[in-house]
């Protein structure tokens, strides 16, 4: 089911890529995709990422769970949240993680005009310009639902479509064990892990995952890196 799923979300992607093509004229060879759900499926590398924050309790554990391993994740802030707890954020950043962008408020983007969009872009690229971090480079739609409306104005803005193949549904309470069992069973080469910021089984759960992703002779990297080793 999972790699149905992966599959569906490449076939997605390559499809709104060509009804673009058709509105907007041919894209460049360096424009040609606009969103990634996994990276090069011949490089066993993975990304493990967090929606929904940064969160005013838990933060610091998850900073820590992952400070030992010398990895970079990926964060998909919520705007409003990155502002609210900008010292968190902060914290984040010095903690070498990449920060990406998740939307000013959290909306069902699929149910607004592009405009709208593209201001829900604007006003989270802006708070990470307001706190002198780093310009985000991908954008994921919460839940993960976008449409072509989506995918115009992600290309509008010159960003890309962050999206994955493994959803832990991590945030429904899950126990650390089903949580690293869900990853384990489903992961591959070029994976891109969906987890939340502020769930604490997610916390306990990532020594051992780390541990058992290294066993299997994964790289863990963060999403640009996947970008640029090849993304589908």
């Amino acid at each position: 089911m999972f790699r149905l799923f992966r599959l569906y979300r490449s076939i997605l992607l390559c499809l709104m890529t060509f009804s673009l093509s058709l509105e907007w004229g041919p894209l460049g060879e360096e424009r040609l995709r606009w969103g990634m759900a996994s990276g090069d499926p011949f490089v066993r590398e993975v990304a493990l990422t967090f929606d929904d924050g940064p969160r005013e309790r838990g933060m610091q554990e998850l900073i820590e769970a992952l400070y030992p391993f010398d990895l970079t994740a990926s964060f998909f802030l919520v705007g409003k949240f990155a502002e609210r707890y900008a010292t968190i954020t902060l914290s984040l950043h010095e903690a070498g993680h990449e920060l990406e962008n998740h939307t000013f408020t959290h909306p069902k983007l699929y149910t607004l005009w592009t405009e709208k969009i593209m201001r829900e872009m604007e006003r989270c690229n802006e708070v990470f310009e307001n706190l002198n971090l780093p310009p985000a480079y991908f954008m994921r739609p919460p839940g993960g639902s976008f449409n072509l409306k989506v995918f115009n104005a992600v290309r509008r803005m010159d960003m890309r479509l962050g999206l994955w193949d493994v959803n832990t549904a991590d945030y429904t309470g899950r126990a650390s064990e089903d949580i690293i069992r869900t990853i384990m069973s489903t992961v591959g080469n070029g994976s891109v892990i969906l987890m939340h910021s502020g769930v604490p089984n997610t916390v306990r759960a990532l020594p051992e995952l780390v541990r058992q992703l290294k066993a299997r002779g994964y790289r863990i990297v963060s999403m640009r890196d996947l970008w640029n080793a090849g993304a589908i």
